[in-house]
Protein backbone atom coordinates (compact mmCIF):
# COMPACT_ATOMS: atom_id res chain seq x y z
CA UNK A 1 0.00 0.00 0.00
CA UNK A 2 1.88 2.89 -1.08
CA UNK A 3 0.23 6.33 -0.35
CA UNK A 4 -3.22 5.42 -1.64
CA UNK A 5 -4.63 8.33 0.24
CA UNK A 6 -2.07 11.10 -1.21
CA UNK A 7 -4.39 11.74 -4.60
CA UNK A 8 -6.71 12.71 -2.87
CA UNK A 9 -5.00 15.25 -0.62
CA UNK A 10 -3.06 16.32 -4.00
CA UNK A 11 -6.07 17.48 -5.32
CA UNK A 12 -7.77 19.15 -2.57
CA UNK A 13 -4.58 21.57 -1.97
CA UNK A 14 -4.41 22.64 -5.58
CA UNK A 15 -8.02 23.61 -6.35
CA UNK A 16 -7.97 25.16 -2.30
CA UNK A 17 -8.21 28.60 -4.38
CA UNK A 18 -11.72 27.53 -5.54
CA UNK A 19 -13.25 28.29 -2.29
CA UNK A 20 -16.62 29.65 -3.90
CA UNK A 21 -16.98 25.49 -4.53
CA UNK A 22 -15.67 24.03 -1.71
CA UNK A 23 -16.89 24.56 1.51
CA UNK A 24 -15.27 21.62 3.00
CA UNK A 25 -13.07 22.04 5.75
CA UNK A 26 -9.14 23.08 5.08
CA UNK A 27 -7.60 20.13 3.01
CA UNK A 28 -10.38 18.02 2.82
CA UNK A 29 -12.22 17.15 -1.07
CA UNK A 30 -15.88 17.70 -0.23
CA UNK A 31 -16.88 14.87 -2.18
CA UNK A 32 -20.64 15.94 -1.45
CA UNK A 33 -20.32 19.12 -3.44
CA UNK A 34 -20.62 17.09 -5.99
CA UNK A 35 -24.07 16.56 -7.46
CA UNK A 36 -25.36 13.17 -9.86
CA UNK A 37 -25.36 14.24 -13.68
CA UNK A 38 -25.51 12.34 -16.73
CA UNK A 39 -22.92 13.24 -19.07
CA UNK A 40 -25.30 12.47 -22.14
CA UNK A 41 -27.73 15.59 -20.84
CA UNK A 42 -24.61 17.36 -20.18
CA UNK A 43 -23.51 17.01 -24.07
CA UNK A 44 -27.33 17.14 -24.84
CA UNK A 45 -27.22 20.87 -23.36
CA UNK A 46 -27.36 24.12 -25.95
CA UNK A 47 -24.23 25.43 -27.46
CA UNK A 48 -23.32 28.61 -28.72
CA UNK A 49 -22.69 28.65 -31.90
CA UNK A 50 -19.48 31.30 -31.82
CA UNK A 51 -17.50 32.04 -28.23
CA UNK A 52 -18.23 30.49 -24.76
CA UNK A 53 -21.40 30.45 -22.56
CA UNK A 54 -20.32 30.25 -18.77
CA UNK A 55 -22.03 27.42 -16.48
CA UNK A 56 -21.08 29.13 -13.42
CA UNK A 57 -18.59 26.41 -12.15
CA UNK A 58 -21.63 23.79 -11.30
CA UNK A 59 -19.67 21.00 -9.71
CA UNK A 60 -20.96 17.63 -11.25
CA UNK A 61 -20.12 14.08 -10.55
CA UNK A 62 -20.17 11.87 -13.70
CA UNK A 63 -20.28 7.65 -14.46
CA UNK A 64 -18.10 7.33 -17.51
CA UNK A 65 -15.73 5.32 -18.99
CA UNK A 66 -11.78 6.21 -19.93
CA UNK A 67 -10.58 6.07 -23.31
CA UNK A 68 -7.39 8.03 -23.23
CA UNK A 69 -4.83 9.30 -20.49
CA UNK A 70 -3.73 11.69 -21.92
CA UNK A 71 -5.59 14.52 -25.29
CA UNK A 72 -4.30 17.61 -26.55
CA UNK A 73 -6.60 20.56 -25.37
CA UNK A 74 -7.17 24.28 -25.30
CA UNK A 75 -5.73 25.32 -21.82
CA UNK A 76 -6.43 29.13 -22.41
CA UNK A 77 -10.02 28.69 -22.56
CA UNK A 78 -10.11 27.40 -19.45
CA UNK A 79 -7.98 29.77 -18.28
CA UNK A 80 -9.67 32.75 -19.60
CA UNK A 81 -13.28 31.54 -18.95
CA UNK A 82 -12.07 31.38 -15.42
CA UNK A 83 -10.75 34.59 -14.84
CA UNK A 84 -13.99 35.86 -16.95
CA UNK A 85 -16.10 34.07 -13.44
CA UNK A 86 -13.97 36.27 -11.43
CA UNK A 87 -11.24 33.41 -10.31
CA UNK A 88 -7.83 35.28 -9.10
CA UNK A 89 -4.56 35.04 -11.14
CA UNK A 90 -3.31 32.79 -7.97
CA UNK A 91 -6.41 30.72 -8.19
CA UNK A 92 -6.32 30.65 -12.01
CA UNK A 93 -2.34 29.29 -11.70
CA UNK A 94 -3.22 26.95 -8.87
CA UNK A 95 -5.00 24.93 -11.67
CA UNK A 96 -2.34 23.13 -13.05
CA UNK A 97 -4.03 21.32 -15.96
CA UNK A 98 -1.83 21.17 -19.27
CA UNK A 99 -3.14 18.02 -20.88
CA UNK A 100 -6.81 16.21 -20.88
CA UNK A 101 -8.74 12.91 -20.72
CA UNK A 102 -11.12 11.19 -23.54
CA UNK A 103 -14.21 9.69 -21.38
CA UNK A 104 -17.19 7.84 -22.90
CA UNK A 105 -20.48 8.51 -21.83
CA UNK A 106 -23.46 6.06 -21.23
CA UNK A 107 -24.49 6.50 -24.72
CA UNK A 108 -21.71 5.81 -26.38
CA UNK A 109 -20.53 9.52 -27.00
CA UNK A 110 -17.30 10.60 -26.65
CA UNK A 111 -15.62 13.59 -24.73
CA UNK A 112 -12.50 15.93 -24.18
CA UNK A 113 -12.48 16.69 -20.23
CA UNK A 114 -10.12 18.86 -18.58
CA UNK A 115 -7.89 17.54 -15.79
CA UNK A 116 -5.49 18.43 -12.83
CA UNK A 117 -1.94 17.12 -13.93
CA UNK A 118 -1.93 15.88 -10.20
CA UNK A 119 -4.90 13.78 -10.25
CA UNK A 120 -4.27 12.57 -14.01
CA UNK A 121 -0.77 11.02 -13.36
CA UNK A 122 -2.32 8.71 -10.83
CA UNK A 123 -5.03 7.25 -13.74
CA UNK A 124 -3.04 4.95 -15.60
CA UNK A 125 -1.84 2.78 -12.28
CA UNK A 126 -5.40 2.90 -10.75
CA UNK A 127 -7.65 3.10 -13.86
CA UNK A 128 -7.40 0.94 -17.08
CA UNK A 129 -8.46 2.05 -20.33
CA UNK A 130 -11.43 0.94 -21.13
CA UNK A 131 -12.82 0.82 -17.21
CA UNK A 132 -15.48 2.94 -15.34
CA UNK A 133 -14.91 4.98 -12.95
CA UNK A 134 -16.56 7.94 -10.88
CA UNK A 135 -15.26 11.93 -12.22
CA UNK A 136 -15.95 14.90 -9.67
CA UNK A 137 -15.89 17.50 -12.70
CA UNK A 138 -16.58 21.42 -12.74
CA UNK A 139 -18.68 23.29 -15.44
CA UNK A 140 -16.46 25.82 -16.03
CA UNK A 141 -18.08 26.59 -19.71
CA UNK A 142 -19.62 25.84 -22.78
CA UNK A 143 -18.59 26.14 -26.42
CA UNK A 144 -19.27 24.99 -29.92
CA UNK A 145 -17.24 22.23 -29.65
CA UNK A 146 -18.93 21.22 -26.30
CA UNK A 147 -18.78 21.63 -22.29
CA UNK A 148 -15.75 22.44 -21.00
CA UNK A 149 -15.70 20.47 -17.76
CA UNK A 150 -12.65 20.05 -15.09
CA UNK A 151 -11.57 17.16 -13.54
CA UNK A 152 -11.02 18.06 -9.94
CA UNK A 153 -11.16 14.35 -8.72
CA UNK A 154 -11.69 10.23 -9.79
CA UNK A 155 -13.04 7.21 -7.82
CA UNK A 156 -12.04 4.35 -9.50
CA UNK A 157 -14.25 0.61 -9.03
CA UNK A 158 -13.58 -1.16 -5.63
CA UNK A 159 -11.54 -4.79 -6.90
CA UNK A 160 -13.07 -7.64 -6.09
CA UNK A 161 -12.02 -9.25 -3.10
CA UNK A 162 -9.21 -11.12 -3.71
CA UNK A 163 -10.12 -15.65 -4.03
CA UNK A 164 -7.13 -16.06 -1.79
CA UNK A 165 -4.64 -14.32 0.27
CA UNK A 166 -0.99 -13.95 -0.26
CA UNK A 167 1.45 -15.24 2.52
CA UNK A 168 2.54 -11.52 3.98
CA UNK A 169 6.28 -11.06 3.80
CA UNK A 170 8.50 -7.87 4.61
CA UNK A 171 9.75 -6.60 1.53
CA UNK A 172 13.77 -7.79 1.35
CA UNK A 173 15.57 -4.51 1.78
CA UNK A 174 14.10 -4.51 5.02
CA UNK A 175 12.65 -0.89 4.32
CA UNK A 176 9.15 -1.42 5.34
CA UNK A 177 6.80 -4.10 6.81
CA UNK A 178 4.06 -6.93 5.32
CA UNK A 179 1.47 -3.72 5.22
CA UNK A 180 3.39 -0.83 4.40
CA UNK A 181 6.52 -0.59 2.18
CA UNK A 182 7.41 3.14 0.92
CA UNK A 183 9.18 2.35 -2.22
CA UNK A 184 10.21 -0.45 -4.71
CA UNK A 185 13.23 -2.89 -4.32
CA UNK A 186 15.11 -3.16 -7.74
CA UNK A 187 18.09 -5.70 -7.92
CA UNK A 188 21.63 -5.81 -8.85
CA UNK A 189 23.43 -8.21 -10.27
CA UNK A 190 27.09 -6.79 -8.94
CA UNK A 191 27.90 -5.34 -5.49
CA UNK A 192 29.01 -2.02 -6.03
CA UNK A 193 27.15 -0.76 -9.60
CA UNK A 194 26.67 2.88 -8.99
CA UNK A 195 23.04 4.36 -7.80
CA UNK A 196 22.30 7.66 -10.61
CA UNK A 197 19.49 9.97 -9.26
CA UNK A 198 15.81 10.56 -10.70
CA UNK A 199 16.74 14.15 -11.21
CA UNK A 200 18.81 17.52 -10.67
CA UNK A 201 18.46 18.61 -7.06
CA UNK A 202 20.09 18.86 -3.63
CA UNK A 203 21.42 16.77 -1.24
CA UNK A 204 19.70 16.97 1.73
CA UNK A 205 20.21 14.31 4.29
CA UNK A 206 23.26 11.67 4.38
CA UNK A 207 22.55 8.56 6.50
CA UNK A 208 26.21 6.56 6.73
CA UNK A 209 24.70 4.17 9.38
CA UNK A 210 24.09 0.71 7.78
CA UNK A 211 22.10 -0.55 10.63
CA UNK A 212 20.38 2.63 10.84
CA UNK A 213 16.79 3.09 12.33
CA UNK A 214 16.68 6.88 11.31
CA UNK A 215 12.98 6.36 9.28
CA UNK A 216 10.17 7.61 9.12
CA UNK A 217 7.96 5.74 12.10
CA UNK A 218 8.09 1.88 12.63
CA UNK A 219 8.50 0.97 9.19
CA UNK A 220 11.77 -1.37 9.53
CA UNK A 221 15.77 -0.03 9.02
CA UNK A 222 16.31 1.24 5.65
CA UNK A 223 20.25 0.89 6.46
CA UNK A 224 22.89 3.50 4.74
CA UNK A 225 20.78 6.39 2.27
CA UNK A 226 21.02 9.65 0.80
CA UNK A 227 18.23 11.97 0.46
CA UNK A 228 17.82 14.37 -2.69
CA UNK A 229 15.16 16.99 -2.41
CA UNK A 230 14.18 17.97 -6.44
CA UNK A 231 12.89 21.46 -6.55
CA UNK A 232 11.22 22.58 -10.20
CA UNK A 233 10.58 25.85 -12.08
CA UNK A 234 6.41 25.53 -11.12
CA UNK A 235 6.86 25.13 -7.47
CA UNK A 236 6.57 22.11 -7.31
CA UNK A 237 8.72 19.73 -4.90
CA UNK A 238 9.75 16.35 -4.23
CA UNK A 239 12.21 14.18 -2.36
CA UNK A 240 13.41 11.09 -3.68
CA UNK A 241 15.82 8.68 -1.22
CA UNK A 242 18.39 6.10 -2.30
CA UNK A 243 18.43 3.06 0.69
CA UNK A 244 20.57 0.30 1.70
CA UNK A 245 23.75 1.54 -0.01
CA UNK A 246 27.25 0.00 0.05
CA UNK A 247 28.80 3.27 -0.44
CA UNK A 248 27.70 6.65 -0.47
CA UNK A 249 30.25 8.23 -2.95
CA UNK A 250 30.20 10.43 -6.02
CA UNK A 251 31.66 9.20 -9.95
CA UNK A 252 35.14 11.08 -8.50
CA UNK A 253 35.21 8.65 -5.66
CA UNK A 254 34.47 11.17 -3.40
CA UNK A 255 31.85 10.93 -0.66
CA UNK A 256 28.39 12.84 -1.49
CA UNK A 257 27.58 15.49 1.38
CA UNK A 258 24.42 17.49 2.50
CA UNK A 259 24.42 20.12 0.52
CA UNK A 260 25.85 18.89 -2.64
CA UNK A 261 24.42 20.17 -6.04
CA UNK A 262 23.47 16.81 -8.43
CA UNK A 263 22.50 16.63 -11.59
CA UNK A 264 20.06 14.16 -12.95
CA UNK A 265 21.79 10.68 -13.56
CA UNK A 266 24.64 11.92 -11.85
CA UNK A 267 26.24 9.01 -9.20
CA UNK A 268 25.46 9.14 -5.20
CA UNK A 269 25.98 5.96 -4.13
CA UNK A 270 26.69 2.44 -4.77
CA UNK A 271 24.69 -1.11 -4.24
CA UNK A 272 25.63 -2.65 -0.78
CA UNK A 273 26.56 -6.51 -0.35
CA UNK A 274 22.66 -7.35 -0.48
CA UNK A 275 22.93 -6.61 -4.21
CA UNK A 276 19.41 -3.97 -3.88
CA UNK A 277 18.34 -0.67 -3.76
CA UNK A 278 15.60 0.33 -2.34
CA UNK A 279 13.68 3.97 -4.04
CA UNK A 280 11.01 5.97 -2.82
CA UNK A 281 9.35 9.03 -4.01
CA UNK A 282 7.70 11.64 -1.73
CA UNK A 283 5.71 14.49 -3.43
CA UNK A 284 5.97 17.35 -0.70
CA UNK A 285 2.50 18.05 -0.76
CA UNK A 286 0.90 20.40 2.28
CA UNK A 287 -2.40 17.97 2.70
CA UNK A 288 0.24 15.07 3.27
CA UNK A 289 2.32 16.44 6.18
CA UNK A 290 2.83 14.28 9.09
CA UNK A 291 1.89 16.73 12.40
CA UNK A 292 1.09 14.11 14.95
CA UNK A 293 2.87 14.00 17.95
CA UNK A 294 5.19 11.36 17.66
CA UNK A 295 6.92 12.55 14.75
CA UNK A 296 7.43 15.81 16.09
CA UNK A 297 8.77 13.99 19.14
CA UNK A 298 11.05 12.18 17.35
CA UNK A 299 12.25 14.50 14.27
CA UNK A 300 11.04 17.79 15.23
CA UNK A 301 14.28 19.56 15.39
CA UNK A 302 15.86 17.64 12.87
CA UNK A 303 15.35 19.68 9.02
CA UNK A 304 17.28 16.92 7.40
CA UNK A 305 14.27 14.51 7.94
CA UNK A 306 11.15 17.11 6.98
CA UNK A 307 10.98 14.56 4.00
CA UNK A 308 9.57 11.92 5.99
CA UNK A 309 6.70 13.84 6.68
CA UNK A 310 5.28 13.46 3.40
CA UNK A 311 3.39 10.35 1.85
CA UNK A 312 5.24 8.45 -0.49
CA UNK A 313 3.72 7.13 -4.22
CA UNK A 314 4.70 4.56 -6.61
CA UNK A 315 7.85 5.59 -8.00
CA UNK A 316 6.86 3.34 -11.49
CA UNK A 317 4.18 5.28 -11.90
CA UNK A 318 5.06 8.92 -10.68
CA UNK A 319 5.40 11.00 -13.62
CA UNK A 320 8.12 13.69 -13.17
CA UNK A 321 7.66 15.56 -16.30
CA UNK A 322 4.52 15.93 -15.73
CA UNK A 323 4.44 16.81 -11.40
CA UNK A 324 7.33 19.34 -12.79
CA UNK A 325 5.28 20.81 -15.61
CA UNK A 326 7.65 19.90 -18.20
CA UNK A 327 7.41 19.17 -21.53
CA UNK A 328 7.44 15.85 -22.93
CA UNK A 329 10.28 14.23 -24.90
CA UNK A 330 9.46 13.03 -28.48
Amino acid sequence: MIGASLKTRIAAIIIAGLAALLAAPALAFDYARYKDADLDDVLAQPRPKTGVDLNGSKPLRLEVVLVSYEEACAIQTLQSTMRMQGYTTEQIDGVQASRCIKVRSAKGKEAILFIQDVVRAFLPREVPLGSSLTLFTIHIFTAHEGPGLLVNEFQAPKAAPATAAKEATNPPCGCGTTDFHPGVDMTSEKEGAPVATMDDGVVIRVEQDDQASVDALNIGHCGRYVVVKHIYPNGHVVFSRYAQLGRVVGANGQPVAVGAKIRKQDKIGEIGPRKLLHFEIRPAVIGALKTDAAWQARYGSDPSMDWSRYDPVNPQTFDADLFAGRARKP
